[in-house]
């Protein structure tokens, strides 16, 4: 009897683990999608676009710019916050957040390293040293 009742509360603990995270998953997508569904928090892959046009409103505390997904789609972002550190230098950016009205609506800015993106780049340590 001890079993049975251990055995359905881990399942019972289970499932509400289950639930939880997914709730709070995020999903990589494009604009075209988020913008389908307003409520959720997508992660969009982007470049930073049209730079000559982006600027920072220090009264509000807001950075205006625009981005393009994967998919070519440019839209305007919405950052709650200066412009971030190293944002001109890298070559793509993840842009975490939800699609609200005409503009993605960015909680948080990850910057992509532009070595990931050169050709030939290599992530292993020992592809640096020279053997004699």
């Amino acid at each position: 009897m001890r079993l049975l009742i251990g055995a359905i509360a881990t399942g019972i603990i289970l499932a509400f683990l289950l639930m939880s995270l997914g709730e709070e998953m995020t999903i990589y997508t494009d604009f075209q999608t988020a913008a389908q569904n307003p409520s959720k928090t997508y992660h969009v892959v982007a470049e930073w676009v049209e730079r000559e046009q982006s600027y920072y409103d220090p009264r509000r505390d807001i950075f205006y710019f625009k981005a393009k997904d994967s998919l070519g789609i440019v839209r305007p972002v919405i950052y709650p916050d200066p412009k971030p550190i190293n944002f001109e230098a890298a070559q793509r950016v993840v842009l975490i957040g939800k699609y609200q009205d005409t503009a993605f609506f960015a909680e948080k800015i990850l910057m992509k390293c532009p070595s990931k993106y050169k050709e030939g780049a290599t992530s292993s340590p020992s592809a640096s040293l020279s053997l004699p």
